[in-house]
């Protein structure tokens, strides 16, 4: 069995060609073949299944911290265009920022309800069941009810300090309204398009850790930089428009976070990991066929 765990045997071909090699060049082989898509979709489920036991208060205080902590990806690029200059190009470096709270979350293994779009999904997938499927539903509310507790709470912090520094919190108000300013429907495509990319980046660190940190900087600048709607990051900037009392409590549920959390989970768990699902599905059917 390889490093990677095969699907199926060897094939004739490979046990022939492995007999011109030896064994240190065979391991080096080996090492540097990529891993499978059944394979990858295998380590993701295994982490999901891990995920659906956890206790309650376990996945509610990780989802709380997560939340707390993806304000910083406002903060920090709140940060950066306070201390430039109002260029053209002074939005190629202000949304570096943003990956500063993902790096962050993601990093420190914490709970965060967007990755759980294809997380948890993947043992459902696997084993279709009522149990399953409650467990999934079960680990979505508290992480979710978790993070956007956390991104609440430094949305109020932010509020709070409005006072000590007024030209970030200028910043931050002109980033909040940018953020929050798309329509219903516009808002629900752009979070389609963030929900696909994080379910994308959990697919890919899966297989490596060496890439993880480059691969979460890219992927969470070009959302910030497309205008893309993530529900927590973004429940922060609507909720410090509310405590501003520039838009309401329900303008901002509805308006913003229902349809970001829809399109994260549309572009999550049915653009990403059902079309990746249906692929894998299609590998296997293809090997048991091969093997008989």
């Amino acid at each position: 069995m390889t490093p990677t765990g095969e699907i199926m045997d060897k094939s004739p071909a490979t046990r022939e060609s492995e007999q011109a090699f030896d064994e240190s060049e065979i391991e080096e082989i080996e090492r540097k073949t990529p891993i499978s898509p059944p394979a990858v979709f295998e380590v993701i489920r295994r982490g999901g299944e891990k995920e659906l036991i956890r206790p309650g208060s376990a996945l509610m205080a990780s989802g709380l911290v997560a939340g707390i902590a993806l304000g910083f990806s406002v903060l920090s690029e709140a940060l950066l265009r306070a201390h430039l200059p109002d260029a053209d190009w002074r939005p190629l470096i202000e949304n570096l920022g943003y990956s500063v709270g993902f790096m962050l979350v993601i990093l420190g293994q914490m709970q965060l309800f967007t990755e759980n779009t294809i997380t948890v999904v993947s043992p459902a997938l696997a084993d279709p069941s009522a149990a399953v499927f409650r467990a999934v539903l079960r680990v979505w509310g508290l992480v979710l009810a978790a993070n956007l507790t956390g991104a609440t709470a430094f949305g109020f912090i932010l509020w709070l300090s409005a006072d000590f520094q007024p030209e970030l919190f200028v910043a931050l108000e002109d980033l909040s309204r940018h953020a929050t300013g798309y329509d219903w429907w516009e808002t629900l495509w752009r979070g389609v398009g963030a929900g696909w990319l994080i379910a994308a980046m959990v697919w890919i660190t899966s297989t490596t850790e060496r890439l993880s940190l480059p691969l979460i900087i890219i992927v969470t600048y070009v959302i910030a930089l497309a205008d893309f709607s993530h529900v927590i990051a973004g429940t922060t900037e609507a909720m410090l428009l509310v405590f501003t009392g520039e838009i309401g409590l329900w303008a901002a549920a509805i308006g913003f976070v229902l349809p970001a959390l829809l399109g994260n989970i549309l572009g999550g768990t049915v653009l990403f990991t059902l079309l990746t699902w249906a692929q894998i599905r299609a590998d296997l059917r293809q090997d048991k066929h091969e093997t008989r």
